[in-house]
């Protein structure tokens, strides 16, 4: 078999910050939480998965700590995916890398988003001039970077903007 299924009870953590989790995830039954601080009063969910989503694919990927926590909403089964089986898991389930990069692709996307309305509340609300004084070489980056953006997905922006 190419893969484990893990079993999972409402509430349990499945992964923790700064852990290195040598393995990625694909919800089979069940919903799970990704929250940064979890459990702390400074506690924001990411993102809520359901069956069919993948979790820890960066971390995996890129052999690096996590850094949010993902929790179990519900009873939840996941296949468990590591290096040792990924080819195979793959090979078995051709079906699951498009719905790998559809769901990597929506996280990049929110990603965008997010990194768009941010800069938007900047041009709106923030304080140019000292932005410019204090963080000059920031400033041009985040202008190149935010104008690139905008042309590309033009649909991201706030209706006053098109």
């Amino acid at each position: 078999m190419p893969h484990t299924e893990k079993r999972y009870k409402k509430g349990e953590i499945i992964c923790r910050p700064k852990e290195m989790v040598m393995s990625m995830y694909n919800i089979l039954y069940g919903s799970v939480g990704v929250y940064f601080d979890y459990g702390t009063p400074e506690q924001v969910e990411v993102v809520t998965l359901r069956e069919g989503d993948f979790f820890n694919v960066i971390s995996f990927l890129e052999s690096r700590p996590r850094n949010t926590t993902a929790v179990a909403l519900e009873n939840t089964i996941v296949s468990e995916i590591t290096y040792d089986n990924f080819s195979a898991y793959f090979r078995e389930k051709p079906a699951k890398i498009m719905s790998l990069l559809q769901h990597m692709s929506a996280r990049m996307r929110q990603m965008q988003k997010a990194y768009v309305d941010t800069c938007h509340a900047l041009e709106v609300y923030g304080d140019k001039a000292r932005l410019t004084a204090e963080h000059g070489e920031w400033t041009d980056s985040h202008n190149r970077t935010y104008n690139l953006l905008k042309a590309m997905f033009p649909s991201m922006y706030h209706e006053e903007e098109k």
